[in-house]
């Protein structure tokens, strides 16, 4: 019996026409109907730097205090209590079954975006040993990466999710390149990939050392805001 990933519940086999009309084989859902509306899509009324869900389009207050070269970031979904439900059972919990949830989402939202290369931020060695996977690659399908960031093995920190804001935005570089990531970031454009944009000092942190592999604009996408 095929059931959903998240909730548990017996998948349908109802077949459109539309789905008859095409050629190849028939793509199963791995989420039911309830479960794939229990995120909360960001509209386009939302920063248009950041991504942040708001009632107008224009910069929000956090992207104005920030200051350096701007980092645009494409947004997904808003971090509300079903996103936070779901990274906490498919990050936190390691349920990697669920990364079937948002691989559909984030592969059509790829293909939106304008890039040369993907780059996800990486996870340390002991949030790697201890999960077992990178949430962030467990999303992607076939789409090409490349691993161009490593976290410092002398950065040793309390999590991001621990954190307040203030704590987050004093939070030092905890990236450094891999060794010949130039070789495929120099004068290319490039796309990190995250999963959920709070502060943005993360992404910042790691767009300076992709600027420093000789990239000439980098750009962001995460699954939430």
């Amino acid at each position: 019996m095929n059931a959903c990933v998240w909730c548990g519940r017996r998948l349908g086999g109802v077949v459109t026409v539309s789905q008859l009309w095409r050629w190849g084989p028939l793509i199963k859902s791995a989420v039911c109907a309830a479960c794939q509306t229990r995120l909360t899509p960001i509209s386009i009324l939302h920063c248009p730097q950041c991504g942040r869900q708001q009632t107008d389009e224009t910069i929000c207050r956090d992207c104005q205090r920030w200051t350096g070269p701007p980092l645009v970031n494409h947004a997904l979904y808003v971090y509300d209590a079903a996103m936070k439900a779901y990274m906490q059972q498919y990050k936190f919990q390691g349920d990697f079954a669920l990364r079937r949830v948002l691989q559909e989402p984030l592969r059509l939202a790829l293909a939106r975006e304008t890039y040369d290369v993907l780059v996800p931020i990486p996870v340390d060695q002991a949030t790697w040993q201890q999960r077992g996977f990178n949430q962030v690659t467990g999303w992607l399908q076939t789409q090409p990466f490349q691993q161009a960031l490593l976290v410092r093995a002398s950065h040793k920190d309390q999590p991001q999710s621990a954190k307040d804001r203030a704590a987050r935005l004093q939070t030092a570089q905890p990236f450094i390149l891999a060794p010949h990531a130039a070789d495929v970031l120099m004068g290319q454009r490039v796309l990190l990939l995250d999963d959920v944009y709070t502060t943005g000092r993360t992404l910042r942190h790691a767009a300076a050392q992709i600027y420093l592999g000789g990239a000439k604009a980098v750009t962001s996408l995460t699954l939430a805001r």
